[in-house]
């Protein structure tokens, strides 16, 4: 089904750029560049899209396909203002991604006056769409990312690592973030079967997978309407370094006659248990129960998108709740530490996937209300560099599943309620059985809610001694 008030985009005429088209029309425009191969097709993009920038028209989203005539790149472009020049031409590094030396707001005021020596010393501005996903950040970046080169997402990952680190700490550190914020920026797919390729980051670096940030993502795009959406459902392939994984949105038309998005399933990439009853004696936890019996820790290590230690709150003598939450965060720190050293795992297809991110630290059979159901667990997932995600963490309610399936308590078909340390839910499920390599799998599904919080302009003022950003402790 779908409904022209949300598909519908106003068309060129052929042969003429976005540029010269300026006078005549401020909404949304689609062009599509076709070319024998996707360079020829991505260079037609590129020398329109650095043309259209001096008139201040930025793609905002990127679709690939291909027949037997070749590929075509379908881009929609938004207006976005006073027209300005980019300092260093067009970028594929996000939705709308161009760094701009001045006026990145495209206007001043009597108000902003003030503001005009901080843009005068402007080293790099980033626009941004702030969401949250069952409490947990998502700041999807839209302009001022370094250009990502064109290649597969794992190399653009490397490439990021070694290359984009400095934005990303402005980003996502304090003064302008906080240890943690979660970040993501969009690229042109590198692959045939996705609409749009997605790097990860937070406090400590890139980032593999990220189940509440393809919930929050999928939410921004279709809300914003920076990605066609469709009736009853809009579906979005996004390429992420962990691999394919689909997203699925409710869609409605709103009073306001735009599209608002109930919520979000997505289809994640394999998942499988590595590893189970791995014993670790973590310095300076003390244990609980079973653990303070056996004088040890017993921990699975699961893959959902990444790898995560799992463990029994009941091991630490702790609760999922938020007055726990240093304690939790502690325990969490020091076990992902024991399990970085100790017992790194190894990925059956990708080298660069074969570690440990983080540690779960779970209650099963809570009880806990949610709505009109009850929940089946509850965890806080510790991340990164100690960074606590707030919701109930999509790839390692992935993760969780495939641990349960794996040790048979849960067969396909099967939902599970996961709370997060906010009280807000995951709805997880068991799908068929399936493989990465040689590695047995299972099909997992994870369905959340997210929603807009702002929409800010991050600014590097080069007086600035703190410019770089920093984390304390």
């Amino acid at each position: 089904m779908h409904d022209p008030r949300l598909v519908e985009r106003p068309k060129e005429p052929a042969g003429q750029s976005i540029a010269g088209s300026v006078g005549a029309q401020r909404g949304p425009v689609t062009r599509t560049y076709r070319g024998g191969d996707r360079r020829s097709a991505d260079e037609a993009y590129r020398r329109d899209a650095a043309q259209a920038a001096t008139a201040a028209w930025f793609p905002v989203a990127h679709r690939w396909t291909s027949d037997w005539q070749g590929h075509s790149l379908s881009v929609i472009y938004e207006y976005r203002g006073s027209p300005t020049k980019p300092m260093d031409g067009p970028s594929p590094a996000g939705a709308g991604a161009t760094t701009r030396a001045t006026d990145v707001a495209g206007a001043t005021n009597a108000a902003g006056a003030a503001g005009a020596a901080a843009r005068a010393h402007a080293a790099l501005t980033m626009q941004a769409i702030d969401l949250h996903c069952a409490g947990e950040p998502l700041r999807l970046i839209r302009s001022g990312f370094p250009p990502v080169p064109f290649a597969p997402i794992l190399e653009r990952r490397r490439w990021a690592q070694e290359h984009a680190d400095e934005a990303r700490r402005v980003a996502m550190h304090e003064p302008r973030g906080h240890r943690d914020m979660y970040g993501a920026v969009l690229l042109p797919p590198f692959g045939t079967d996705a609409d749009i390729a997605v790097l990860f980051m937070h406090n400590e670096g890139f980032s593999t997978m990220c189940g509440h940030g393809i919930i929050a993502i999928t939410t921004a795009l279709v809300e914003e309407r920076l990605f066609p959406a469709t009736l009853p459902e809009t579906t979005v392939n996004f390429e992420t370094p962990a691999g394919l994984v689909t997203a699925r949105a409710k869609v409605r038309v709103a009073a306001w006659g735009g599209p608002e998005v109930e919520s979000v399933r997505f289809s994640n990439v394999p998942s499988y248990l590595a590893a189970r009853d791995i014993v670790i004696r973590p310095a300076g936890l003390e244990l609980s129960g079973r653990a303070r019996d056996e004088g040890a820790l017993r921990v699975d290590i699961a893959f959902g998108g990444a790898y995560y230690g799992i463990v029994h709150a009941a091991d630490l003598g702790l609760a999922v709740v938020p007055a726990e939450i240093d304690r939790l965060t502690r325990a969490g720190a020091a076990i992902t530490e024991v399990l970085r050293r100790d017992h790194r795992p190894s990925h059956p297809t990708d080298r660069d996937l074969g570690f440990v991110y983080g540690t779960i630290i779970v209650e099963r059979d809570t009880a806990v209300p949610v709505g009109t159901a009850i929940a089946h667990m509850r965890n806080v997932t510790v991340f990164a560099n100690a960074e606590v995600d707030r919701s109930p963490c999509g790839s390692g309610t992935s993760a969780l599943l495939a641990q349960a399936w794996a040790r048979g308590h849960l067969t396909e078909g099967d939902e599970v309620i996961n709370v997060g340390i906010t009280g807000e839910s995951f709805r997880g499920r068991v799908g068929g059985r399936t493989s990465i390599g040689d590695q047995e799998a299972v099909e997992t599904s994870i369905e959340g809610r997210a929603f807009v919080t702002g929409y800010p302009t991050l600014l590097v003022d080069d007086r600035d001694p703190l410019k770089g950003g920093f984390l304390l402790g």
